[in-house]
């Protein structure tokens, strides 16, 4: 099931529930004076996974792409003819559930179209998750391109939640969210990608590289 409706609060919505839930078993085995420091601790794990801090931008420049997510770049490669958006520049990312799980526009863009594919919840480092698991495809244009952002879901994501399915998107702004799994982006071939396979990245803070200057 996705839902529509990561926010800007410094929880984020999508764990609300967890955390409520946790807290209640919390506050339980405080009353009956047995594994409350267990709980404690259990309970400030799942804040952490769910944090949503506030993010600004290292470069302004309005052709800066901005990382989507907090993780580590782990295949940087060109690719041809994905989803009918001619040659790309492939930059994949792995984020692990204690990295910021927000996903965020890398770039002032208008998002065209938003597509969701029901799958399994494999390790998403296995070749086979790219087709078989759960996955959230987002086409963007951008003045005369366009670009895709691909979200696959790991073994602890269960489901992806996005933001919307169309319209204007900021830079920085959240679009989604995935406690593990792994962002893909299929960017215009002549973009120019600053950094290097092995390089963390942090979500609406670290560049990545620039789309190319056209007149």
């Amino acid at each position: 099931m996705y839902r529509q409706f990561t926010t800007t609060q410094i929880i984020a919505k999508e764990g609300w529930r967890n955390i409520a839930i946790v807290f209640a078993i919390f506050l339980l085995s405080c009353l009956i004076g047995f594994g409350s420091h267990i709980m404690l601790v259990i309970l400030l794990i799942i804040i952490a996974i769910y944090r949503n801090p506030e993010r600004i931008a290292a470069d302004d420049d309005h052709l800066a792409i901005l990382a989507p997510i907090d993780g580590k770049i782990t295949a940087i490669e060109s690719v041809e003819d994905y989803s009918s958006n001619g040659k790309s520049l492939y930059v994949k990312i792995r984020s692990l559930p204690f990295d910021v799980s927000i996903i965020r526009s890398p770039v002032s863009a208008n998002l065209i179209d938003t597509k969701v594919i029901h799958g399994l919840s494999l390790l998403p480092d296995k070749k086979e998750a790219q087709k078989l698991n759960e996955r959230l495809e987002m086409k963007y244009s951008y003045k005369d391109s366009s670009f895709i952002i691909r979200v696959i879901a790991g073994v602890l994501a269960r489901k992806i939640h996005f933001a919307k399915s169309k319209g204007a998107i900021k830079a920085g702004e959240r679009i989604a969210f995935i406690t593990d799994g792994i962002v893909e982006l299929f960017l215009p071939y002549d973009s120019r990608i600053k950094l290097s396979v092995g390089d963390y990245v942090k979500g609406g803070e670290s560049i990545m590289g620039y789309f190319a200057y056209k007149d």
